[in-house]
């Protein structure tokens, strides 16, 4: 508020200044006459020779009249019959009353008794006849012309020949034989009360103009280089034009100009140059401008306007200035402000700067208090509040306590938000699984984080979990079932295999069913091949019953060979029969056992006993083959499910073969323990993950041990998450300019912000360190040049920007805004003593804030302003005598702050000049700075 009031005080001073300026002015017009001009060029003809140069010729000459002598200019190029006529008639509209008309043309122009005639693009000439009609008379121009009252002005670059018919040559008259060669002069008559007329011939009467072989045609090239010629009357500047198309041309072309003008006639009269200097320096408002003006017309009208206004801007100067600088210091910088107050020689900017200095002295002590209060505030939140955060930083008025709340709150949405993230990913993994795939909610269950997200999964695995469960059991149990019916009830076998409802069960007992009933049925397919082969052997010979029933493989019909064999030899072998019968209980004894019947077998010396022991030898190979190709089967179809462990079990549980259901139940023992081991790999790398959270090596070297490709993929994640914030950081550094004069307080700001890395870190203490070393490198130097008298403690502070500004006034330049590393050179390369005869600027002494006892109090006097403490200190150390005050106005006051812990125990009752918590520094007077002066921009002036 202080500085929007303090420059409307400014602005009215400079309104009423300018007011003054600006009523000798305004009388005066920037042209005094009013000229007004139609251009034309013709080039592209479409039914005779076209040319080269007329459309630049034309477009440069209506640019040169606009721009630079002030014509108001009709331009057209390329113009067809009708644009002519249309151009011509807006050109007579604003001829009449003009001060001065101008005609040019450039293009093919022809005469016909005595008449001259410019021709459109779009003509297309059989006779003469065609000429007079389609062409523009130049009789008609002339009557334009006579509009004006002022002076009229006609030029044609218009002699260039080309023949109608197919000899083109590069001139710009018209000859096809039947016209004569160029132009007709044309009678210069005045008409009445006009100032007089000039007519411009490109070339003599009867004569071709050359076209030219570069952007112009000599006569357009030496009509442009003279019409900015200044202060050169009309006839002599056309005079120059022909003697410059002489020179170019070599003598073949020679211009004429006609002329009957009253008076003289200047494009660029001395009081026109001076007029357009003036509006120029008026637009610009660059004092130099101005004096231009004084130096250039010293007898104009304008001189004394000019006079007038150089006297404004040097009365304005100096409270501009002023201004400037005032607006340039931040509101809260007491100590620039209190200087500014005591050195400005403007009374509004003074009056400005005090008014500022109480703003922010007042300002400073409500911001204490708030801060207080606001700091009380926060510390009373816990730090996970981000609510009650939010709402506390709504209200806070102190920045400090903002910017630490804004801290703890972003921390804590940034923690917030990578939760969410986490449980997004969580549930769209565990919302991709399917609903009843327990092995894979499993997997998915032991790799979540989020606890929405385990919340919702383990209800759904325990449901699965537990109809597993149930399954398993219905399974077991009517598995039990189907074992439970004797083999070859297989109608029994089929009534147990509708009653299941276990997949698994039911796929098992089709399986054995199947192949018990394949089985039945090859039996049954023997038995009957074995019955054909029993009847073909007949009943009466035994050798062929024995033969048959040695082949038989049904059990059945070979037992009925048997009794057939054994009737027919029971009368041969009745003497044998007790060794038969006991050979035959033997065999009977034996059972099942294969190994045993094959080794009785071999001693059997009853053949019937021999038979019937070879028959049960068949009967057991054969189930043992059966039973071997069932196990081959049922193996096979684990191996296939080695890798799905539900499947693996329910493949088990099918299982008739002892053996393979043993190896199977190894086998999904194997793969549980697998995927248990590969979940506790996964749970142990996401535990050490989780521990290197935030650092960049830690996640690195912990992602090389990694096994579990989530968690490397999580890993993966955060290290690129640190490495942005790391390069991030790392460019926050760079982009502090190390030779500013603030890259202190910039690089010290720094230091208190947390990094990501430790390479910013470090690339910020080396920014410090080179920093601090240029400094004390330069006040190293300074010391020795005279300029500086503190230790070189390597900060740019007041002394020190003070002794620059010393050592560059001493050598004739502006006092420096940046320390780079030349000026350092610079310094280090000066062996002479620059500020010999003057007291270098000095550092003030940081005071100490008063502690309130009984001896701090009766100290309390030494604690005066600054100026009593410089004048005894000179008194008492016998210091170098220092140069006279000039009063306010030369003397830089740097008053010494002190810490912020001191102003915030500080008494706030007492004036500023006597609080002990701020006391004043030794006055430093330093070295007059020649202060470069800059152009006065008066575009934030009202009124200029």
């Amino acid at each position: 508020m202080a500085i929007g009031e303090m420059t409307k005080h400014w602005k009215n001073f400079v309104l009423a200044l300018a007011s003054f300026a600006l009523a000798a002015v305004v009388a005066s017009p920037a042209f005094a006459e009013r000229r007004v001009a139609l251009v034309l060029g013709n080039a592209e003809y479409d039914h005779i020779a076209r040319l080269k140069n007329p459309v630049n010729d034309a477009k440069d000459v209506a640019e040169t009249l606009a721009r630079d002598l002030g014509f108001e200019v009709i331009s057209l190029v390329n113009a067809r019959k009708e644009q002519l006529d249309g151009a011509l008639a807006d050109f007579s509209r604003k001829a009449a009353g003009a001060d001065v008309a101008l005609f040019y043309y450039a293009g093919h122009g022809v005469q016909n008794e005595g008449k001259n005639y410019l021709l459109p693009t779009d003509i297309a000439v059989k006779d003469v006849a065609d000429v007079e009609f389609k062409a523009l008379d130049m009789d008609r121009v002339r009557l334009a012309l006579s509009k004006s009252a002022g002076v009229n002005i006609l030029i044609l670059d218009a002699c260039r020949n080309n023949p109608f018919d197919s000899l083109v040559t590069a001139s710009r008259s018209v000859d096809g034989g039947m016209l004569p060669r160029g132009l007709e002069r044309m009678a210069v008559a005045v008409n009445k009360g006009a100032k007089g007329i000039l007519v411009a011939y490109a070339a003599a009467p009867h004569e071709v103009a050359l076209d030219g072989s570069g952007r112009n045609s000599p006569f357009a090239e030496a009509l442009l280089k003279n019409l900015k010629a200044p202060e050169v009357e009309i006839r002599r500047l056309f005079n120059l034009v022909s003697d410059d198309v002489a020179r170019t041309t070599k003598g073949k072309q020679s211009p004429e100009i006609s002329s009957r003008i009253y008076g003289d006639f200047y494009f660029l009269s001395p009081d026109e140059m001076a007029e357009r200097a003036w509006q120029k320096a008026s637009k610009t408002q660059d004092p130099a401008d101005f004096r231009s003006v004084l130096t250039l017309y010293p007898t104009s009208p304008r001189a004394r306007d000019a006079q007038l206004r150089l006297d404004l801007f040097e009365s304005v100067q100096r409270c501009n200035a002023e201004q400037k600088e005032l607006e340039a210091i931040a509101p809260a910088d007491l100590s620039r402000l209190r200087a500014a107050a005591g050195r400005f020689s403007c009374d509004a900017a003074r009056k400005g700067a005090e008014t500022l200095v109480a703003k922010a002295e007042e300002k400073e002590r409500r911001e204490l208090a708030s801060c207080e209060a606001d700091n009380r505030a926060l510390g009373a939140l816990g730090e996970d509040n981000l609510a009650g955060l939010r709402a506390a930083a709504a209200k806070m008025s102190c920045p400090d306590a903002r910017r630490r709340a804004g801290d703890l709150i972003a921390r804590l949405e940034a923690k917030e938000q990578r939760e969410r993230e986490i449980c997004n990913a969580d549930l769209a993994a565990l919302h991709s699984v399917p609903r009843d795939d327990l092995f894979s909610l499993r997997a998915v269950s032991g790799r979540l984080a989020c606890r929405a997200a385990i919340d919702e999964a383990k209800p759904l695995v325990a449901a699965l979990e537990a109809k597993e469960r149930r399954e398993r059991e219905t399974c077991e149990a009517e598995r039990k079932a189907f074992a439970a019916v004797d083999p070859s009830d297989l109608s029994g076998m089929r009534a147990a295999v509708g009653r299941m409802t276990c997949a698994a069960a039911v796929d098992g007992a089709r399986f054995v069913l199947a192949r018990l009933e394949e089985k039945e049925r090859r039996e049954r397919d023997i038995c009957d091949t074995d019955r054909k082969a029993l009847g073909a052997a007949g009943v009466s010979d035994i050798g062929a019953l024995k033969s048959a029933a040695a082949k038989m493989r049904c059990e059945a019909v070979r037992n009925d060979a048997n009794l057939l064999v054994a009737e027919l030899e029971s009368k041969a072998i009745r003497i044998e029969g007790q060794s038969c019968d006991a050979e035959r209980k033997s065999v009977a004894g034996m059972g099942g056992d294969l190994a045993r019947l094959r080794a009785a077998s071999l001693g059997m010396k009853c053949d019937a006993a021999r038979e019937d022991a070879k028959g049960r030898i068949a009967k057991l190979e054969e189930r043992e083959t059966l039973a071997r190709q069932t196990c081959d089967a049922e193996r096979k179809t684990l191996q296939s499910k080695a890798d799905d462990l539900i499947a693996l079990r329910a493949a088990v549980l099918a299982t008739t073969c002892e053996d393979v259901r043993k190896d199977g139940k190894a086998l999904a023992a194997e793969l549980e323990k697998k995927q248990r081991l590969a979940k506790e790999s996964c749970d142990a790398d996401r535990k050490a993950l989780d521990g290197k959270s935030g650092d960049l090596s830690g996640l690195r070297a912990a992602l090389d041990g990694m096994s579990c490709e989530t968690a490397r993929a999580e890993a993966r994640r955060k290290i690129a998450e640190l490495e942005g914030a790391c390069a991030a950081d790392r460019k926050s550094v760079v982009d502090v300019d190390a030779t500013s004069f603030d890259a202190q307080q910039k690089l010290g700001a720094l230091r208190g912000r947390k990094f990501s890395c430790a390479d910013a870190r470090g690339d910020l203490d080396k920014a410090v360190a080179a920093t601090e070393t240029r400094v004390r490198a330069a006040q190293t130097q300074l010391k020795t040049l005279g300029c500086y008298a503190a230790a070189a403690n390597g900060k740019l502070d007041e002394p020190t920007k003070s002794a620059l500004a010393a050592y560059a006034s001493k050598k004739g330049e502006s006092a420096p805004t940046r320390l780079t590393d030349e000026l350092v050179a610079q310094l280090q390369g000066q062996t002479e003593t620059v500020c010999p005869q003057q007291a270098a600027p000095v550092a003030a002494k940081p005071v100490e804030a008063p502690v309130k006892d009984a001896a701090r109090e009766e100290a309390a006097p030494a604690a005066k302003p600054a100026k009593h403490n410089a004048r005894r200190h000179e008194e008492e150390d016998d210091e170098p005598a220092r140069p006279a005050r000039a009063g306010k106005r030369n003397q830089i006051a740097a008053p010494v702050v002190a810490p912020r812990h001191m102003r915030e125990r500080a008494p706030v009752e007492r004036p500023f000049a006597a609080r002990p918590a701020r006391p004043a520094a030794p006055a430093v007077v330093a070295a007059p700075v020649a202060a470069t002066p800059k152009p006065l921009s008066w575009s934030h002036n009202p009124g200029f």
